[in-house]
C-alpha cells in the first residue's frame, strides 16, 4: 500500500523531532571540534578557512533548530494547532528561525562554491611560498565577508514577505492563535513582492550556486585526470609502470562536500521554481516534503566531521594530540608549543616536495599545512635512515607515501633497487620510483 505525500508527511512528522534532535546533538559538538582543529596555527590555509566558516554557520543552523524541533515536534504534535503551541511569542521565534536558516543555508552554499573555486585556482597556480599563502588567506577572508554581506542584502525581500496573522476560527479554544500568512504561491492572487522574492531566492541562492558547483566539480575531475596523465608520463620516463591512478584525497574530499550540497540544495531550488509556476504545488508537494528536506540539510551540516576524520591524516593526528593534551590537563599550556611543532613537522615533510600541476609546474598543496591529504599532483621527497647493516636507506615518497626504497650496503659495490610494500591504511596508491634515471633497471618496474 502506497502512501500519499500528505500521509507520509503526517507519519514522518511524528519521528522528525527526535531524529533532528539526535542529528543536532551530534553535529553541534563535532562542528565545534572542526573549528578548533581547522583554526589552529599550523592549519591556516584558504581551504581550511572556508571549511571553518562553513562549520560556524552549520552550528548556528543546528543551534536554532533545537528549540524549534523541541517545541513544534516533541512538546506538541506537529499536526496540532493550539494557543500554547502557536502563541505570538513562539510564532515570532518561528519567523526568526525561518529567516535565520535561509541566511545560513545561503551563506553555506556560496562558501561551498568558493571552496571549489579556490581549490581549482590553487591546482592551476604554480605560485608557492608563505607570502603567496598569506595572500590567498586574505583573499579568502574577503570572499567570506562578501558572501555574508551579499547574502544578507539578497534575502531582504524574503524577510519582508513573511508575516504573522491571527488564525481565523469560530472555535473559542483557538483564540490568540497565530499562523504564517498564506503566500498563495502558484496562483494569480500571489503578491508581486512575494513572487519576486521567491524567484530571486530560488535562482540566486539555490540554482546558480548548484550549477557553479557542477561546473567547477567537473573541472576538478578533469584536473585529476590530467594530473594522473602527467604522473604516469613522468614516471614512465623513470622506467615505472603505474597500474593504478594516483588520486588526490584533498580534491576528492571537497568534491564529496559539493555533492552533499547538491543533494540537499538543488532539489529545493527545483521545487521552489515548480511552486511558483504550478498551482497548489507549494501546499500539496513542497510543504509535505519540508521535514524531509530539513533532515537532509541537518545531516549535511553534521557529517563533515566524519568526512574529515576518514580522509585527513593531519586532522586525525591533530585530534589525537588534542585529546592527549586534554587528558593530561595541559591543553592551554602546550597549545602554542604543539602548533609550532606540527608546523615545523609539516614544513620538513613538504620542504623537498611539491605538486606538479597540469602544466607541469611544481606547487605546494594548500592542504599540506592544513588537512594533510594526498596532494593535487605528485610530490617527491627522500628520507635517509642509518642502519647497522646498510650504509643508507633512501625512501622515495609520493605525497608522503613510501613507494620505493633504495638500499645501499657496504658489502655491495653497486646499489640495488628493491621495492617495498607499505601497509599504511591511509595509502591509496603504491608505485615504485627509482631515485634517478641512471639507477633504473633495464626493464620497466610494474606494480
Amino acid at each position: 500500500m502506497t502512501l500519499s505525500l500528505e500521509e507520509y508527511s503526517k507519519w514522518y512528522g511524528e519521528w522528525h523531532g527526535c531524529l533532528s534532535l539526535i542529528v543536532c546533538c551530534f553535529g553541534i559538538p563535532t562542528n565545534v571540534i572542526n573549528i578548533s582543529v581547522l583554526s589552529r596555527k599550523h592549519m591556516h590555509t584558504p581551504i581550511n578557512t572556508i571549511l571553518t566558516w562553513i562549520a560556524f554557520f552549520d552550528i548556528i543552523t543546528m543551534a536554532a533548530y533545537l528549540p524549534f524541533a523541541i517545541h513544534f515536534y516533541i512538546e506538541y504534535s506537529p499536526n496540532s494547532l493550539s494557543p500554547e503551541k502557536n502563541s505570538y511569542g513562539w510564532m515570532n521565534f518561528l519567523l526568526f528561525y525561518v529567516n535565520l536558516s535561509t541566511l545560513t543555508h545561503t551563506v553555506s552554499i556560496w562558501l561551498g562554491v568558493s571552496l571549489a573555486i579556490f581549490r581549482y585556482i590553487h591546482i592551476q597556480s604554480p605560485e608557492t611560498g608563505n607570502l603567496t599563502s598569506m595572500r590567498r588567506i586574505i583573499r579568502c577572508r574577503i570572499v567570506v565577508f562578501v558572501v555574508l554581506v551579499g547574502s544578507i542584502l539578497l534575502l531582504i525581500p524574503s524577510y519582508m514577505s513573511s508575516k504573522l496573522v491571527p488564525y481565523k476560527s469560530n472555535e473559542t479554544n483557538l483564540q490568540n492563535t497565530y499562523v504564517l500568512e498564506d503566500l498563495r504561491l502558484g496562483t494569480p492572487r500571489v503578491k508581486i513582492s512575494v513572487f519576486s522574492s521567491f524567484v530571486l531566492y530560488s535562482i540566486v541562492a539555490k540554482l546558480i550556486p548548484c550549477f557553479l558547483m557542477i561546473i567547477f566539480g567537473a573541472l576538478l575531475l578533469k584536473t585529476l585526470d590530467n594530473h594522473g596523465r602527467v604522473t604516469r608520463k613522468k614516471l614512465s620516463k623513470l622506467g615505472v609502470v603505474m597500474n593504478r591512478p594516483h588520486t588526490s584525497r584533498t580534491t576528492i574530499m571537497l568534491l564529496i562536500v559539493m555533492v552533499l550540497f547538491l543533494v540537499t540544495e538543488l532539489p529545493q531550488g527545483i521545487l521552489l521554481i515548480l511552486s511558483l509556476t504550478i498551482e497548489d504545488f507549494f501546499d500539496r508537494v513542497y510543504i509535505p516534503l519540508g521535514d524531509t528536506m530539513d533532515i537532509l540539510a541537518l545531516i549535511n551540516n553534521s557529517i563533515n566531521f566524519v568526512l574529515y576524520c576518514s580522509m585527513s591524516i593531519e586532522f586525525r593526528r591533530t585530534i589525537s594530540k588534542w585529546i592527549c593534551q586534554c587528558a593530561k590537563g595541559n591543553l592551554f599550556i602546550n597549545d602554542n608549543q604543539n602548533d609550532l611543532e606540527m608546523k615545523n613537522q609539516n614544513s620538513i615533510e613538504t620542504k623537498k616536495g611539491g605538486n606538479v600541476n597540469s602544466a607541469g609546474n611544481t606547487t605546494t598543496d594548500d592542504m599540506q599545512t592544513g588537512l594533510q591529504l594526498t596532494g593535487s599532483g605528485e610530490s617527491y621527497s627522500t628520507t635517509e635512515i642509518n642502519s647497522p647493516c646498510c650504509k643508507s636507506i633512501s625512501d622515495v615518497h609520493i605525497n608522503g607515501d613510501i613507494v620505493y626504497s633504495q638500499v645501499s650496503t657496504e658489502a655491495e659495490e653497486s646499489e640495488k633497487l628493491c621495492p617495498e610494500v607499505n601497509d599504511d591504511d591511509d595509502v591509496s596508491d603504491s608505485e615504485t620510483v627509482p631515485l634517478s634515471p641512471s639507477s633504473a633497471p633495464s626493464g620497466p618496474c610494474t606494480v
